[in-house]
């Protein structure tokens, strides 16, 4: 299992920081929305440039004009591209042709799809690399991704799977017995005031199952 440490409201200055603590324990950086919002591609250069060995996960959740806005990602030098799996085909297959051209991944966050093993067959039969459960921050309060991540393991199997939303040190044990490829982590991680020995510890849980 891969431990991916998402980076959302932080400065540039203070992602490199966390990086810096945590790169040993960890497999994919996502640079968040709000980052990219914030700072654009620059951030993903920046931090690509500065961690070369670690893949760099930009979380574009691209929802239309899906080649063209994947060809920016990777020409920024992203490894992995994230798009919303409830979006039109054609955008998806248009994401995952640029993807295609220059051997990298593409990510389906699924929030909001209904259809959920239907649709996630789906995504993978057109070439998507990973479908990603994903409990949004505005309902963690009362939605998990736990059982969603059940479904999609059975549906498509853990090489496929990847969990995020709200994941701690508390909950990891939800997890790792569906071993999905990817666990992402945000405040989990980068909210912890030893940040360093958290992802230590994810690291070892990950491995210890995975």
């Amino acid at each position: 299992m891969k431990l991916q440490i998402a980076l959302d409201t932080v400065s540039m200055q203070q992602a490199v920081n966390i990086i810096k603590k945590v790169h040993k324990y960890i497999d994919i950086v996502e640079v968040g929305t709000p980052m990219i919002i914030d700072f654009g591609m620059e951030a993903v250069k920046i931090i690509k440039k500065t961690f070369p060995d670690i893949l760099v996960l930009a979380d574009t959740k691209i929802m239309d004009a899906g080649e063209y806005e994947a060809k920016m990602v990777f020409e920024a030098k992203a490894d992995i591209v994230t798009v919303m799996g409830i979006t039109h085909v054609e955008t998806i297959l248009g994401v995952v042709k640029a993807a295609s051209e220059v051997n990298k991944m593409v990510l389906a966050d699924m929030m909001c799809v209904k259809n959920l093993e239907e649709r996630a067959k789906r995504l993978v039969e057109i070439g998507v690399d990973y479908i990603c459960v994903h409990t949004a921050v505005d309902v963690q309060a009362t939605e998990n991704p736990y059982d969603e991540l059940a479904r999609i393991q059975k549906t498509v199997g853990s090489k496929r799977c990847a969990i995020a939303g709200g994941i701690t040190i508390d909950s990891i044990n939800k997890v790792v017995d569906y071993k999905p490829e990817i666990v992402i982590v945000g405040g989990g991680i980068t909210g912890q005031k030893n940040k360093k020995e958290v992802a230590a510890t994810f690291r070892q849980k990950l491995d210890i199952y995975g």
